[in-house]
């Protein structure tokens, strides 16, 4: 180990052999990304927390000085990594130098010692936060040897941000030889008050393979980024670059468009004729989208103003007037045939995201055959925004083909994991979370449509996610009469019943396979007269209790749909042959759950039977606690329940988005 090289070396010895920046010899996908958004985004960890891991730092920090030993604190940094406590680790740091805690010479060399000899990774990111307080042309050679490695970029460019006078130039020479989260970093920190800043950014800057919307983003949270866009004349040679920073901008909660915004689009949708790319057809599309949004938002903003009768008829005339225009123009442009040849163009030879060939697809309402999609499922073979347009909005079109589509992509290995029983969440990031997605899609339409795949009900039998295995359980339930008969099926079924732990799931399965000797549970249903949908803010508890009943009820045919706080309906029974108090508790339909104990239900029957409205709201976490609790509520009959404040009462019909 004493004879490795030191990462600054290595990084020096790369560079000789592969000079171009960005730098070739790195990841762009990976390095610098837990880092760069754990500080960006200050994730995780409290603050309390934060500044206890930057006192330890320094006090073994000082250990290290004194002695020389530096095994302490690079142990220290692989259980308390650097990112968890930066900010506070680099302010603690300046005021123990203000206050000669630490001496200004030692702090520099130990910091350069750091930076240019260790071989660990969190060392030399201690490093570049001492030398942060010490700018100089040595210093910022060594900023510069580090800082356009994405690992290491955040912390160079948090160091000079701090402490050198240059910084703004420093960061844009980051931003220009930098890649990926490194980019992104030194992007987040960069002034762009220059022409020459603002061009290169816009032109160059926010292009990327895998992050370009949150770059686009990052630069339009900044000013002299908007003031340029709104402010130059667009011409054939800016045109696609304005164009890329629409289509990638981030699709954020719906709101009204400022108004250099709405101007802004109006100004690219009449030089609509330097538009000639699948980027310009798809940021076209965005503003379509947005125009949408907006207007809506307007809409029922104003709604909401009815009794300022001038106040509308001004904001419609100089709003709505201009949605429409655009709305209209976009229609009629983009609906061209040499549109639809652009977009089968991308999806042969794609460029950019699924999200945007997917918006222009449904925007022009093409469907094409599953097929042309192969460029698009190599590059991105777990795709969500594909996985929507195939499961979600066009099942009856691609569902066989997205069904064959899995069959072949997903492992066998993966039907050979051990069984789980908890229904924990798992990571969003991984790609079996991606997996599971797309197979819980292709069997939720065979729950809800008229699709049934017996080999996959087979195969998801055995496998280790509970949900999909319930979910194949619920498809063998629908179409029972079509398997009932089918060994295969039933020898998968008692094998799972042997080792199932899952309590939904034991249920399902004793079910499919014991029916037929007479121990099948209860499915009954109640007519409601006047069911509660909502609750609303004079409702009212009046006792805590619990569903009895439930073991003679199956409870599969509901289950997935009763969660915590979900509003169910009350029921009397005055003919129950058991207890003429009898309060049934229902689901939305009707279908019986269980009933209210006969310990509490007398009041309860009193109340309802002089007409007063009660219903439950649902208070375990679901269907599998020993016991099912609920609160009864009360809806008060003196006022009306207070409407929705969201909305106007003057409501009316939206057109909708495609």
């Amino acid at each position: 180990m004493a004879n490795q090289e030191s990462i600054y070396h290595i990084l020096l010895k790369q560079r000789e052999e592969n000079p171009a920046l960005p730098y070739v010899f790195q990841d762009i996908e990976t390095a610098g990304r837990e880092d760069t958004l754990f500080i960006l985004l200050s994730e995780g960890v409290p603050y309390s927390q934060k500044e206890d891991m930057a006192r330890e730092c320094c006090d073994v920090l000082e250990q290290a000085m004194r002695t020389g030993e530096q095994e302490k604190l690079a142990q220290f940094l692989v259980e308390h990594p650097i990112r968890m406590f930066f900010i506070e680790l680099r302010e603690r740091l300046r005021v123990l130098v203000e206050t000669g805690a630490f001496t200004q010479i030692d702090l520099h060399d130990f910091g350069m010692n750091l930076a240019r000899n260790s071989q660990q990774a969190e060392l030399v990111k201690l490093g570049i936060i001492l030398l942060g307080f010490y700018p100089h042309d040595l210093t910022l050679k060594i900023f510069k040897v580090l800082g356009y490695h994405s690992d290491f970029t955040i912390y160079v460019s948090e160091s000079i941000h701090h402490a050198h006078f240059h910084q703004n130039e420093i960061l844009f020479d980051l931003v220009q030889h930098t890649a990926g989260y490194g980019r992104l970093a030194a992007l987040f920190q960069l002034k762009p008050v220059t022409t020459e800043q603002q061009q290169w950014i816009v032109k160059h800057g926010v292009k990327s393979t895998m992050l370009s919307s949150i770059y686009v983003n990052v630069a339009l949270q900044k000013t002299d980024i908007r003031r340029y866009l709104f402010e130059t004349e667009i011409d054939a040679a800016n045109y696609q670059d304005f164009m890329y920073i629409i289509a990638y901008q981030e699709q954020i909660e719906q709101k009204s468009l400022a108004s250099e915004a709405l101007t802004f689009m109006e100004k690219l949708v009449e030089n609509r004729e330097f538009a000639n790319t699948f980027i310009d057809q798809a940021a076209l599309v965005t503003i379509w989208l947005k125009v949408i949004d907006s207007w809506k938002y307007d809409y029922h903003y104003l709604d909401s103003q009815t009794k300022d009768t001038d106040k509308l008829n001004s904001y419609w005339n100089f709003r709505f007037d201009r949605y429409e225009k655009l709305i209209r123009t976009i229609e009629v442009y983009l609906n061209k045939p040499k549109w639809e040849h652009t977009l089968l163009k991308e999806m042969r030879n794609p460029g950019e995201t699924d999200y945007l060939v997917v918006n222009a697809l449904q925007f022009l309402e093409l469907k094409p055959k599953f097929r042309n999609f192969g460029s698009l499922l190599t590059r991105n073979p777990l795709g969500l925004n594909l996985l929507d347009f195939f499961l979600v909005h066009y099942p009856e079109i691609y569902f066989q083909d997205a069904s064959d589509y899995l069959f072949s992509l997903v492992s066998e290995q993966l039907f050979e994991l051990p069984l789980l029983f908890s229904e924990e969440t798992e990571p969003d990031s991984s790609d079996l979370v991606k997996i599971n997605m797309w197979l819980e899609a292709l069997v939720k339409n065979m729950i809800e449509k008229d699709f049934f795949d017996i080999e996959w009900c087979i195969k998801l039998l055995n496998y280790y996610q509970p949900k999909l295995r319930r979910y194949a359980l619920l498809v063998l339930r629908k179409y029972a009469d079509e398997w009932e008969d089918d060994e295969t099926v039933l020898t998968a079924l008692e094998t799972l019943n042997e080792i199932e732990e899952n309590k939904k799931n034991k249920r399902l399965i004793s079910r499919l396979l014991y029916t037929e000797i007479g121990t099948q549970k209860e499915i009954k249903y109640l007519p409601l007269l006047t069911p509660v949908e909502q609750e609303v803010a004079s409702d009212i508890v009046i006792l805590g209790t619990k569903i009895v009943g439930t073991d003679f009820v199956d409870l599969t045919v509901v289950e997935e749909n009763v969660k915590k706080e979900k509003i169910l309906q009350l029921v009397r029974e005055p003919d129950n042959a058991y207890d003429p108090h009898a309060i049934a508790v229902t689901f939305d339909d009707g279908f019986i759950l269980g009933y209210i104990p006969r310990n509490d239900n007398s009041v309860l029957a009193t109340l309802m039977d002089n007409d007063e409205i009660l219903f439950a709201r649902f208070e375990s976490e679901d269907l599998d606690d020993d016991d099912i609790k609920i609160s009864v509520m009360l809806r008060k009959k003196n006022r009306p329940p207070f409407p929705d404040k969201t909305t106007g009462g003057n409501i009316v019909p939206f057109p909708q988005k495609r």
